[in-house]
């Protein structure tokens, strides 16, 4: 790297940090997300002796030079949970590769939010993919903001990335927000640097997102309103 960009790098490390959209179901791609789009392929819904799954219905019209993260989503009912979660194990490694099939980033990504009866399940369950997946492809998970407190979710977990969702984090959003802005370093390594979920509705200081080489946004408006192909650290939309 010459000279000049290796300064850069230093003084102002959000210039290169990469911003991926989330699209949920209806969700455009909005144009600062050009490069790579995380996309929901399939969910998956988990609820008594149940294990439903809903592939997506319309694909949206992207350029051809996105990179396509598929994303398999795995909604674990709190209303009826699953009585016998160990079930869904095979139907869950199963949709995650064919999300590698139709991988063009070289990713994939878990959005699970396990329980914690269901940690011993969810961390077996991850180290699993990460040793059926071919090995071009890396494992991507997605991770509730209180993990980034409880290491016993993230410690040697088998994933390649870990994306600590910093939004609609119910009743630890105060104190994860302070945490997030204030004392960063007691939180686990996993939710520091590398990558994390932010959403432009529930925005942070700059200085937040910035500390991350990889940033995940997602909007609860799927990108369809004014100003959304602004990139996010650009905007301060409540």
């Amino acid at each position: 790297m010459p000279f000049v960009f290796l300064l850069l790098a230093l003084l102002c490390p959000a210039c290169f940090a990469q911003q991926v959209a989330w699209l949920w179901d209806e969700a455009r791609l909005p144009a600062w997300s050009a490069q790579e789009a995380a996309i929901l392929q399939r969910h998956i819904l988990l609820s008594g002796d149940d294990a439903l799954t809903r592939p997506r219905m319309r694909w949206p019209a992207l350029p051809p030079s996105v990179l396509v993260t598929p994303v398999l989503h795995v909604e674990v009912s709190t209303v009826n949970p699953p009585l016998h979660i160990e079930r869904s194990r095979t139907m869950i490694i199963h949709a995650m590769l064919d999300a590698a099939a139709a991988s063009t980033s070289g990713w994939v990504q878990l959005d699970m939010e396990a329980r914690p009866s269901q940690r011993v399940f969810y961390r077996s369950l991850v180290q699993q993919l990460r040793r059926e997946l071919p090995p071009r492809v890396k494992l991507s998970v997605t991770a509730l903001a209180w993990w980034c407190r409880a290491p016993a979710w993230l410690d040697q977990l088998a994933a390649d990335e870990v994306v600590p969702m910093f939004f609609r984090m119910g009743k630890d959003s105060t104190a994860m927000r302070a945490i997030l802005e204030q004392s960063p370093a007691s939180l686990h390594a996993s939710c520091r640097a590398g990558s994390a979920g932010f959403s432009p509705q529930e925005p942070f200081a700059p200085t937040v997102a910035q500390r991350y080489a990889k940033t995940y946004w997602f909007d609860r408006r799927a990108w369809k309103r004014d100003g959304a192909d602004l990139p996010p650290l650009s905007r301060s939309t409540p």
